[in-house]
């Protein structure tokens, strides 16, 4: 088989799929540049396509390899297995320039018709994948679902349009690379959401609802004690452990420094790996903090107290916060990610009514611990509701919106080990949007609404390498 012309479906590879029949069916795989249709042929071309094929029990693994334009084989395999796609386009020199993977576990035997796209994009760049969501939303909680969907609830209607309903869930499938709406709604509108597999849970001032997506039913969570109500904590962040916890973190609302910011909160939910509720403290109520999981010590909240201590940690196995002795830190708004062993920054936020500089700090810190200002690595404007994402290197991809009334979604790629902040231009300027990281690896941006005020429906993908 010919790849298919440039601006069309890049690669159209062949797998002869084997245990299906006497005369096993040939699946055609189209490597595709979505939106970007010039994607492969940008300054440096791609030269070369490598796919790869891996099974996830991880016993099988074929690649084919050609130039664009060629034919690629990758011969026979089995077709009862589930398989996780990677694509690589390499220019002159070797040097990988676009890549692609898929969802997880795309079983051969059941597609659709006979051809799988797969979707390559420029690295360190934001590109748009094939299709839109059925509908866009502003300042919505997002997450991704069964490792295949990007899920947008809440929020506000975005567009002139409106009429959306608020507690539907609008999603994105990787594997089909199209949108979709659910034709029910949950059972309220989501400010939070964590999710558990299939299983996801609404919060919102009223209450928190437990759904069984693939079951279709729902189940209210009852009041953990020591909570006076989810008022508390609904509309703060999602913030996942690698023991199988989650926190919904109250205090990190309130970023905005202009309007009504929520009131400052000392309440963190506690969702346990076995679903139950319960309640940890912070010593001091904060809003607008930041927040993240440090492996080896715990989460760690930071900033958005102009009297408590600099940050927070609760520790693992404990109920109530150990504040850590670091001077009181007002910012809001910041982000957090961990940039080494026992080490994150924080970056982006207010500080007295300017952009807050990017620090890096030691949570651990027992004695005389204070923060260092990263010359060079502070955002050039005033971002805030930043959620960071570690990148390797010490690299940290920030994205969040200008402060004040209708600021624009920004991103930014901040390197703490050199000192230097650059802007990731949005392929489509936009406000609202809600930064998600997607189950294929990437970091996607969801909904929000264009300056015109048209809904943005195309979502974005960062690929960091």
């Amino acid at each position: 088989m010919k790849n298919k012309p440039p601006g069309r479906p890049l690669a159209a590879l062949g797998l002869l799929l084997l245990g299906c029949a006497s005369d096993p069916p040939t699946i055609t795989i189209e490597v595709v540049p979505g939106h970007e249709a010039s994607a492969f042929q940008e300054d440096p071309p791609v030269a070369r396509i490598e796919v790869t094929a891996t099974a996830i029990e991880g016993d099988v693994a074929v690649s084919a390899t050609g130039v664009p334009g060629g034919a690629l084989d990758f011969g026979e395999i089995p077709a009862e297995k589930a398989y996780t796609f990677e694509v690589r386009g390499l220019d002159a020199g070797g040097a990988t320039v676009v890549r692609g993977r898929s969802a997880a576990g795309i079983y051969l035997a059941s597609l659709a018709g006979d051809a799988l796209q797969l979707f390559a994009q420029r690295t360190g760049q934001w590109a748009r994948p094939p299709g839109e969501l059925a509908a866009s939303r502003v300042g919505a909680p997002g997450a991704a679902l069964a490792e295949r969907y990007m899920i947008l609830t809440g929020g506000a209607a975005a567009g002139t349009a409106g009429g959306v309903e608020p507690a539907r869930l609008d999603a994105y499938d990787l594997a089909a690379w199209v949108g979709s709406a659910s034709s029910g709604a949950l059972p309220r509108a989501a400010r939070s959401l964590v999710v558990r597999e299939n299983l996801l849970l609404a919060l919102d001032d009223d209450g928190a609802t437990w759904t069984d997506l693939a079951a279709g039913q729902s189940a209210e969570a009852p009041l953990p004690a020591g909570l006076a109500s989810f008022a508390e904590v609904a509309g703060g962040r999602t913030v996942e452990a690698t023991d199988g916890r989650s926190f919904v973190v109250g205090a990190t609302r309130g970023g905005e420094p202009a309007g009504a910011p929520d009131q400052p909160s000392d309440a963190v939910l506690v969702i346990g790996a076995d679903l139950t509720l319960s309640v940890a403290r912070l010593r001091h109520a904060r809003a607008g903090a930041a927040a993240v999981w440090v492996e080896g010590l715990g989460l760690v909240v930071a900033g958005g107290s102009a009297d408590g201590a600099g940050l927070e940690v609760l520790g693992d196995g404990a109920t109530a916060f150990l504040p850590r002795p670091f001077p009181p830190d007002a910012s809001r708004g910041a982000g957090a990610a961990v940039i080494g062993p026992g080490e994150i920054a924080l970056v982006g936020g207010v500080q007295g009514g300017a952009a807050a500089p990017t620090r890096r700090l030691a949570p651990g810190c027992a004695a005389s611990c204070a923060t260092a200002e990263v010359e060079g690595a502070a955002l050039p404007a005033a971002i805030v509701d930043v959620a960071a994402f570690a990148l390797a290197g010490g690299r940290i991809v920030a994205v969040g919106s200008e402060a004040g009334e209708g600021g624009l979604t920004r991103s930014f790629v901040v390197d703490v080990a050199v000192g230097q902040a650059e802007e990731l231009p949005l392929r489509e300027p936009r406000r609202g949007a809600t930064a998600v990281p997607a189950p294929n690896g990437t970091l996607a941006l969801l909904g929000g609404v264009h300056p015109d005020g048209t809904p943005a429906l195309a979502i974005e993908t960062f690929f960091p390498e």
